[in-house]
């Protein structure tokens, strides 16, 4: 196994050249499937991660109780409201719908909010057996799927779970100790068994790809991260980025975990690691993404 890390220049060598001659279509269409009547904020972080990422068009799909509260703290994306269940869920009955606008997107992430039960698994078993485009799972996707991994063998498409060490224990039946003592070994027999690629976060966030034969291990960041939220916007990040490297999810997984990193570092003197929040290390992209462009830090 070849264990790399990114620092700065590797950083600025990776991020992909943006084509002169490039509009918002040829940027990357991502759909993004989050949110249920208790979890909002996971859809607005989502959202503009993966806006501030690089994506054209970006697509927010949500259980429709949650309207008037994103449509008035969102501008720049395209919304798809779908059919709630009377627990604030997107509805099963949303399914077709959800998969037609799969295949009209360049990749697809889902879980943020989603909750767990009946309509979110059949949500995320329905885009792991049809999907056809590259699919980020996170959070409560994780946790519906957790019930039967086996299902990551039937997909069409290439795969990324963004797991804390809490939703891998529970993927992998094992202890949150078991994973935090052997996060190589787990997370590579995962890959492995299942041909995905897997990012698990946490004190040094490892990235794993589906061959099991090459594992980067994230430098940056701090604790400041700790909090709610913080994950919603990596995966809004990765999602992002995935366009720009043709569909590669490990590779935008890598550079989006520095970049997630990299925008708490900043914040840590400012704003320190008690007080920064997900939002803060938000609005520090641009900023992030000018310093890796330039290769150095102003």
């Amino acid at each position: 196994m070849i264990i790399k890390s990114l620092d700065l220049k590797s950083a600025n060598d990776m991020l992909p050249k943006r084509d002169i001659d490039g509009n918002k279509g040829t940027f990357g269409k991502v759909l993004l499937i989050c949110g249920s009547r208790n979890m909002v904020g996971c859809c607005v972080l989502a959202t503009e991660g993966t806006l501030r990422s690089g994506a054209g068009l970006v697509t927010l799909a949500f259980p429709d109780v949650l309207y008037n509260s994103l449509t008035s703290r969102l501008t720049e994306n395209l919304f798809l409201p779908l059919t709630s269940d009377d627990r604030g869920f997107v509805d099963y009955t949303a399914v077709p719908t959800i998969l037609e606008s799969a295949e009209k997107a360049d990749v697809v992430m889902v879980g943020c909010g989603l909750g767990t039960g009946f309509a979110p698994s059949l949500i995320t078993t329905s885009l792991i057996e049809n999907c056809s485009k590259p699919l980020i799972l996170d959070a409560d996707s994780i946790n519906c799927l957790s019930l039967c991994p086996q299902y990551l063998k039937k997909a069409k498409s290439p795969i990324l779970l963004t797991p804390h060490p809490g939703e891998m224990a529970r993927l992998t039946a094992k202890s949150i100790e078991e994973v935090e003592s052997n996060r190589f070994e787990i997370t590579a027999d995962f890959c492995k068994e299942y041909n995905v690629n897997v990012l698990l976060k946490g004190h040094e966030t490892i990235i794993c790809n589906s061959e099991a034969d090459t594992v980067y291990i994230n430098k940056t960041g701090n604790t400041g991260l700790s909090k709610g939220g913080a994950g919603d916007l990596l995966s809004g990040i990765i999602a992002g980025l995935t366009p720009a490297f043709k569909g590669d999810l490990f590779k935008s997984a890598v550079l989006g975990a520095f970049v997630h990193g990299l925008s708490a570092d900043m914040l840590k003197n400012e704003f320190s690691e008690y007080s920064m929040l997900p939002t803060d290390c938000a609005k520090a992209l641009p900023k992030v993404y000018s310093i890796i462009e330039k290769g150095v830090i102003d």
